[in-house]
C-alpha cells in the first residue's frame, strides 16, 4: 500500500488499465511470485518461481512496448522509461529492505544474516528479472542510499495513488475467501488497521485510507506482542527455531492456495 504514495511509480498500473480489473488478480500474482520465489532451492531453472520469473520479465517487456506504442500522454521527462531499471529497483528494495523494517516494526528479530541472505537473494531475483546486477544494492547500507536518491525524483500521491489504495481495499470485499460479507468487512478493517500502523499519518491520509474504529486499531499491538512472546519460546531452540520456519511456510502455501482458488480465471484467449 505504502508503494502507491509514489505518483510515478504507479503510472503503467494506470496507462495498461489494470485499476479497472480490480485489485484481486493482481494481488494473486505477487503473492503467487513471492511465496514460489522464497522457497528454499526454488531458483533452479525449469522449477516454478523460475519460470514465474521469466514470465514477469517477459510481461514487463511486453507492457513497456505497448505503453511507448499507444500511449501519447506518456511523460518521459517525469516518469522516464515505463518500467525502468530504477523503478523496478525501488518496487524490488520493498520486498527487501521496506520489507524487513515492516517485520521489525511487528517486533520480529532479524538476525544480520538473514538480513545479508534476503539481499542477496533479491540480488539475484532482480538479476534475473533483467535489472543490471551492478545496479542492484548488496546489503542495507546501499539499499537506503538507492532508496533515497529515488525517492528525490518521486512525486507524493496523486488522484492515480488514491484510486490504486481505493482498489486495494476493495479487494477485501471483492475477495471470496471468506463466504460471508460480515467477514470480509472486518478483514478490511483488521487491513486498514496495519495501514495506520505501518505508514505514516500523512500518507494514510493521502490515499484516504479510512481511519478504522478503535476496536481495530489495537490488532497492530496484538500482532506485535504475540510476534515478541513466540519468538522468546522459539528462538531459544534451533530446532523449535526450525519448526517456526515451517510453521511459517505451510501458513504462507496455505493463503496462496486459498487466492488460487478463490481468484477468477484467465479467459483461454
Amino acid at each position: 500500500m505504502g508503494g502507491y504514495d509514489f505518483a510515478y511509480l504507479n503510472k503503467p498500473l494506470i496507462f495498461t488499465e489494470a485499476l479497472n480489473k480490480g485489485a484481486v488478480k493482481r494481488l494473486k500474482y505477487t503473492l503467487e511470485f513471492w511465496v514460489n520465489v522464497t522457497r528454499e532451492n526454488a531458483l533452479k531453472p525449469q522449477l516454478e518461481a523460475h519460470q514465474l520469473i521469466v514470465r514477469t520479465r517477459l510481461m514487463h517487456s511486453y507492457a513497456r512496448l505497448k505503453i511507448k506504442e499507444k500511449t501519447e500522454q506518456w511523460d518521459f521527462d517525469n516518469w522516464g522509461e515505463p518500467i525502468n531499471s530504477w523503478d523496478m529497483i525501488a518496487t524490488y528494495t520493498g520486498f527487501s529492505l521496506v520489507f524487513m523494517q515492516g517485520l521489525k516494526k511487528l517486533g520480529i528479530i532479524i538476525s544480520d544474516e538473514e538480513e545479508n541472505g534476503l539481499f542477496h537473494l533479491w540480488k539475484y531475483i532482480g538479476y534475473l528479472l533483467g535489472i543490471p546486477a551492478e545496479f542492484l544494492p548488496d546489503n542495507r547500507q546501499e539499499a537506503v542510499a538507492q532508496f533515497y536518491w529515488w525517492t528525490t525524483i518521486q512525486d507524493q500521491g496523486d488522484g492515480d495513488s488514491v484510486q490504486l489504495a481505493k482498489a486495494l481495499l476493495q479487494e477485501n470485499l471483492e475477495n471470496t475467501i471468506y463466504k460471508h460479507s460480515f467477514q470480509r468487512k472486518i478483514l478490511k478493517n483488521l487491513h486498514q488497521s496495519m495501514n495506520w500502523f505501518l505508514l505514516d499519518e500523512e500518507i494514510n491520509k493521502r490515499l484516504q485510507i479510512p481511519k478504522p474504529a478503535k476496536a481495530f486499531l489495537v490488532f497492530p499491538r496484538i500482532v506485535v506482542k504475540g510476534n515478541k512472546i513466540s519468538q522468546k519460546i522459539y528462538l531459544r531452540n534451533s530446532t523449535k527455531y526450525q519448526k517456526l520456519v515451517e510453521m511459517g511456510s505451510e501458513q504462507q502455501l496455505k493463503v496462496l492456495a486459498d487466492y488460487i482458488k478463490h481468484t477468477p480465471q484467465e479467459s483461454p484467449h
